[in-house]
């Protein structure tokens, strides 16, 4: 039991000999100083990759409710994504100031981003030391996951921003056992709730830990006295779920005071409904498959068999492509799981008490993602489906992990050897940054490519007469897009036509269902191939290979505009030129 205790509250750090010969933390001025130094590398690093709108999530869906915000005339509504206030205001507040641009899609996430950094720093400060947390920080700033979604109008970065921030009052809380910390932990959590549902994980963990402290403390004090104060956390939870009840008596369409909670309940517990997500991945390893991408090459069949010849050759491939943006291997986290195992166990083995708390988070966390409700059903997801980019909210203690880790070994360590443990961290965080910029970069550039088209089909729309009385179509997620960038001017339609049955698009089988005054976005023959290679967005339409079958003339060749020109679309490729039926 007292082991179980030393993994829920923090402890000694090492030996006294330890402590004698172990280097002295970081001052605090200079601890700050580098905070920043690291902060305006993160903000350069993720303005180099900076989105916007992009083809990762829902971004048109959320940025849909922009104007009636900016109007005043919002309600939540049986739309999923209309219960995510947190979210949706914040992005109508960036558009409200920036106008309907990159700059104000990507704005939320990207001041998240870099306070993720300053949050990740605070936390590794408050656990273990201002080394720890500065290594952390910066670990943070450059991995791929984090940079991946730092600056476009989806929930990632804010949901994690608001849980780690409640994280912060709950560290606070359990080292003063001050009320008002526990009471803001449980609100802020509830606030990224009003993000994504997702943030339910983290209520769970709090609880868990809670209560497993409270049990621990009444065995091994053998008292039936139980402090009472942690559980004020519930108490900070349950009160802005009954404040955000009383909102949506005026906010939510039919008054109903917990629209939330019976709208997610019904969306994302869709076992055998219509609306149950097709892409669901119901494998019980599905995150371990992603957070370990190199597992062949890490142990080649042809190394193990003594086939030295085939294991050389083989590497030189693992090389190219690491290094090669040709044959790069695409996924959201390079070699830093590697790293995080690595670390967590000689955390564990060495008995670093300090650690336990952020092992715990990281393990409860990262279990439940991957063990969670989601395991029990395939069609049964609740509090949410499985996708790489939901692991975001465990990126901080994964980081702080080898940030921990990274300290340890420098602060013990002799003084005749920390110059080459310092040279040991560079090489380190140059491996790492070396083996995942190009990954980076490659997401970047596949969001601009495509989202470029559909900024500038946008600004074309935008600045036609009389659009009231026009129609617009274009195939798959090009309307949606195309329709923020002009600032959702009013027209008669602005719809999307069929690609398949997936999203129930409008069906336009004839040329006589395209009524006159409509404008038509379609993709070259060369990106229709593309697209029907996905199968379930397929474009039928024969109207759509020879346009003038429907007496439709070319309005804007979007490929000759010289800002895209030489600039293809690479990722789903919907966008295209604009045609015109009078």
């Amino acid at each position: 039991m007292a082991k179980i205790k030393s993994m829920m509250q923090e402890g000694r750090n090492g030996s006294p000999r330890a402590k004698r010969r172990g280097a002295q933390d970081v001052s605090p001025m200079m601890a700050y100083a580098l905070l920043l130094a690291i902060v305006i590398f993160g903000a350069v690093l993720a303005g180099m990759v900076y989105k916007g709108m992009s083809y990762y999530g829902n971004d048109f869906a959320y940025e849909s409710f922009t104007p009636s915000i900016l109007h005043g005339t919002f309600t939540e509504n049986a739309g999923i994504f209309s219960i995510r206030p947190m979210l949706l205001y914040p992005l109508a507040f960036f558009v409200y100031v920036f106008g309907y641009t990159n700059l104000a899609a990507g704005a939320y996430s990207y001041v998240c981003y870099l306070g993720l950094i300053v949050l990740t720093y605070l936390i590794g400060k408050e656990v273990h030391s201002r080394r720890a947390g500065l290594l952390g920080a910066l670990l943070f700033a450059i991995y791929p996951i984090a940079l991946k979604y730092s600056s476009d109008a989806i929930s990632m970065e804010p949901l994690a921003f608001w849980l780690v921030l409640s994280m912060l009052f709950f560290i606070y809380a359990r080292k003063s056992n001050k009320a008002r910390y526990y009471l803001a932990s449980g609100a802020l959590t509830f606030v990224a709730a009003l993000i994504n549902p997702l943030a339910f994980i983290y209520a769970l963990f709090f609880v868990f830990y809670i209560v497993a402290t409270a049990i621990i403390d009444v065995y091994t004090r053998k008292s039936p006295r139980i402090n009472y104060t942690p559980f004020l956390y519930l108490l900070g939870l349950f009160t802005a779920v009954i404040v955000m009840g009383f909102i949506n008596l005026s906010l939510a369409a039919n008054g109903q005071p917990f629209y939330e909670f019976s709208l997610t309940g019904s969306y994302y517990s869709a076992a055998g409904k219509p609306d149950t997500i097709y892409y669901t991945n119901s494998d019980i390893w599905f995150y371990f498959n992603e957070f370990f991408p190199y597992r062949a090459y890490l142990i080649p069949y042809d190394l193990l068999t003594l086939n030295f010849g085939a294991a050389s050759a083989y590497a030189g491939n693992v090389y190219g492509q690491l290094f090669n943006f040709d044959y790069i291997n695409l996924n959201d986290v390079g070699f830093f799981s590697y790293f995080i195992v690595a670390f967590g166990l000689y955390l564990l083995f060495t008995r670093e008490r300090k650690s336990y708390f952020v092992l715990l988070w990281a393990a409860f966390i990262m279990g439940y993602l991957e063990f969670g409700t989601m395991s029990f059903n395939i069609t049964h997801y609740f509090p949410i489906y499985r996708l790489m980019k939901f692991s975001i909210i465990v990126a901080v203690p994964l980081m702080l992990l080898i940030g921990i880790g990274l300290a340890k070994l420098y602060e013990g360590s002799f003084r005749n050897r920390r110059v080459l443990w310092l040279g040991i961290i560079a090489l380190l965080f140059i491996f790492l940054f070396g083996t995942t910029i190009e990954m980076d970069y490659y997401y970047y550039i596949v969001n601009h490519n495509t989202v470029l088209f559909d900024r500038i089909i946008g600004e074309y729309l935008g600045k036609i007469p009389d659009l009231s009385q026009a129609n617009i179509y274009g195939s798959a997620l090009t309307p949606y897009y195309a329709q923020y960038f002009m600032g959702y001017v009013r027209t008669q339609s602005f719809q999307q036509y069929s690609n398949g049955d997936i999203y129930g698009g409008i069906s336009v089988p004839e040329c006589s269902d395209i009524p006159n005054n409509t404008y038509l976005i379609i993709p070259t023959l060369q990106n229709i191939s593309i697209i029907n290679s996905f199968n379930i967005w397929s474009i039928n339409e024969k109207w759509a290979y020879n346009p003038s079958l429907c007496g439709l003339t070319l309005y804007v060749n979007v490929y000759d505009n010289a800002s895209v020109r030489g600039l293809e679309p690479i990722w789903g490729a919907y966008t295209g030129n604009i045609y015109y039926k009078r």
